[in-house]
């Protein structure tokens, strides 16, 4: 039988329990009306609660439904006030406002559930609701609402959110008896506002605390990138919940510090404490930065194991992670064996492909998403168009280029104009690229002419690199990329007295250059390198390794690239620097460590060098072995004597 029939000779109330969305809602409603049944306040309580709050509900149809009342209650426009103020609508604030004045034609005062959420709503649009949200204040105090617990912690949000910290302070220190809720309130509104010192002031003076006060301590510094200090808090928390665990391990993904965010996964596994998708998405994303594929094949495992629900998200973080780990085929059969192929699972996969130069299989899919009628988004657009760079199609990259705003009605951002520059700046485009830039609708950034130096210093245009390099170490002074790359230029085309001025200017300037490391996984464990270090205990053995290694891709042909050393020494101590390259280091490490034939992955911080991109292409010829890196911008898969880049990076 059919819902209609299902509904026959129900009431409005027990139609609520049966209904499952907003549409049989309606269906039933409509039916009701033409049987002409009435509109009692107990028979639309819960068709204006679902339509007003649910998920799947309508906050237009409590809307029309709470105007053709003809006796509502305090309840029901506190639940159309309430929904209001979570709807993603820019006239919210306003229709709350005019439920207040319907209010009054019914004589009905507001109580303290209507004040919690006009503050609410009044915090959602943020400052421009300033005025009115003082409004507000003065008729709670005139109707002696201010004691209550609720409407005194929406005031404290509303305040903080519109930058009036001090109101916010002053709204705490009128009650004398204040709730753990209360101090909680404060302390959220001084993170908010980036008052840090405010915040653990605050949290020092609390009679009492409960998790919500750690938890929300530690999320702010955490936020503002304190992860010492919230590391701090958490050990001595006195009991941690699954939100201290979530906070703390994804604020170590997200400030890229995917070390510790392993660490406190392992600790979380000791304790037997059971992690969400949250956590699993953050450690995905460690395992991704690392290049640490043993990990993300165990945490794969694991989410088999516990069964945990394989939605779009944990999907993608799969995806990211295998295509980040250099395993791109793991990342299909993820992406392949997905229930729900969303936009986000697609644009995923894109990038995954692109990033391990399969660039044409990368437009391939983008085509696939399109013809699969799924709904595209900027991001999208940066992943086809990071695509079309890799394989240097111009033409392709103008196609998609302009059919965001002709077709799909995207307006490009600067990430899609920097993936424009940056694929003119790789074919050798450089002057159509400067035009493109000035041409740009809106003010290029330093990004834009980061990627612009870049392709200057690939090709060797000394002119342009020298007068976009000087631009951007005044204009973007703290930015160590910009003096290397442009003492790069430099001394690669035989002026050391220049490079050598714009590394003085560096250190003039106290800009400390981020050094060049490498990561290598070996059984399990992640080992770092940086350029001539000797901090491993195996350092011995890795320099003797490397040694003849090296010999050996000598005698097929292999030559140091010292172009781009620009110290003043002899010819042999420049092969002597240069032959230490963090990645050349891990390489040697792996070869020591692992069985003959078996792929190598390195991930590095920076660019790879000419000579290193040369030696590990003999290395691959000569010892018969596969190897990824990594780098900055893209992987190179070494095989048989040649690169996945066909060297063009």
């Amino acid at each position: 039988m059919g819902f209609k029939s299902n509904i026959c000779g129900l009431s409005l109330t027990a139609i609520f329990h049966i209904c499952k969305s907003i549409a049989e809602f309606k269906q039933a409603h409509a039916g009701l009306v033409v049987r002409g049944l009435p509109h009692t306040p107990s028979s639309l309580r819960p068709v204006i609660s679902f339509s007003a709050l649910h998920p799947s509900g309508d906050i237009d149809y409590a809307l029309l439904l709470i105007f053709q009342a003809p006796a509502p209650t305090i309840f029901l426009f506190n639940t159309v006030i309430r929904g209001l103020a979570r709807a993603r609508r820019p006239d919210s604030l306003c229709s709350s406002v005019f439920l207040l004045k319907r209010m009054a034609e019914f004589d009905l005062p507001p109580n303290n559930f209507t004040f919690t959420f006009l503050f609410q709503a009044c915090a959602k649009v943020g400052r421009a609701s300033s005025d009115l949200g003082q409004q507000f204040h003065s008729l709670v105090i005139k109707k002696s609402f201010g004691m209550d617990g609720f409407v005194r912690n929406s005031m404290i949000q509303f305040y903080s959110i519109c930058e009036k910290l001090q109101d916010a302070q002053l709204v705490f220190d009128e009650v004398d008896e204040l709730d753990v809720v209360s101090w909680n309130s404060l302390i959220a509104a001084y993170l908010r506002n980036g008052e840090i010192s405010g915040a653990l002031d605050v949290f020092e003076k609390m009679p009492e605390r409960n998790e919500v006060s750690w938890n929300s301590l530690i999320s702010g510094l955490v936020r503002v990138g304190y992860l010492d200090d919230a590391q701090q808090l958490f050990t001595h928390m006195p009991k941690r919940n699954l939100v201290s665990w979530v906070v703390m391990i994804s604020g170590y993904a997200q400030h890229r510090q995917p070390m510790q965010a392993l660490a406190l996964f392992r600790e979380m596994q000791l304790l037997n404490q059971e992690p969400n998708a949250a956590v699993l998405v953050s450690i995905l994303s460690a395992c991704s930065q690392l290049g640490a594929l043993d990990h993300g094949v165990w945490i794969h495992s694991y989410i088999r194991r516990n069964q945990t629900n394989f939605d779009s998200i944990i999907s993608a973080a799969l995806i990211d992670m295998y295509a980040k780990c250099g395993n791109i085929n793991l990342a299909m059969q993820v992406f392949h064996s997905s229930r729900e192929k969303d936009v986000s699972a697609y644009t995923t996969t894109i990038s995954g492909l692109a990033l391990n130069g399969q660039s044409k299989e990368a437009l391939l899919l983008f085509e696939q998403m399109k013809s699969e009628g799924i709904t595209l988004d900027s991001i999208s657009f940066t992943a086809v168009l990071c695509a079309c760079s890799h394989m240097g199609s111009v033409e392709k990259g103008f196609h998609y280029f302009n059919s965001m705003l002709d077709v799909h009605r995207i307006k490009p951002d600067l990430d899609h104009y920097a993936c424009m520059v940056d694929l003119l700046g790789r074919a050798g485009l450089l002057e159509e690229a400067e035009r493109f830039i000035a041409c740009m609708p809106i003010k290029p950034d330093h990004v834009i002419w980061g990627a612009f130096l870049g392709a200057c210093r690939i090709h060797g245009n000394i002119e342009m690199g020298q007068r976009v390099g000087s631009f951007l170490i005044e204009s973007d002074r703290d930015h160590d990329g910009r003096y290397i790359i442009l003492s790069n230029i430099y001394a690669e085309s035989g002026k050391g007295d220049d490079a050598e001025e714009v590394m003085r200017t560096m250190r003039r300037r106290r800009i400390k250059r981020v050094p060049g490391s490498s990561l290598i996984e070996v059984d399990g464990v992640v080992h770092e390198f940086v350029a001539g270090d000797r901090s491993h205990d195996k350092t011995d053995e890795i320099y003797l390794m490397w040694e003849d290694m090296a010999r050996e891709i000598k005698k097929v042909g292999y030559t140091v690239g010292t172009k781009g050393v620009m110290f003043d020494v002899e010819e042999e101590e420049k092969e002597v620097v240069i032959g230490y390259h963090s990645e050349k280091l891990a390489l040697a490490f792996g070869f020591l460590c692992t069985e003959p034939g078996s792929m190598l992955r390195i991930m590095k911080n920076i660019r790879i060098c000419r000579d290193c991109h040369s030696a590990f292409k003999h290395i691959s010829m000569v010892f018969k072995r596969k190897i990824a890196v990594r780098d900055r911008k893209r992987f190179h898969h070494f095989e048989g004597g040649s690169c996945s880049c066909m060297d063009y990076w």
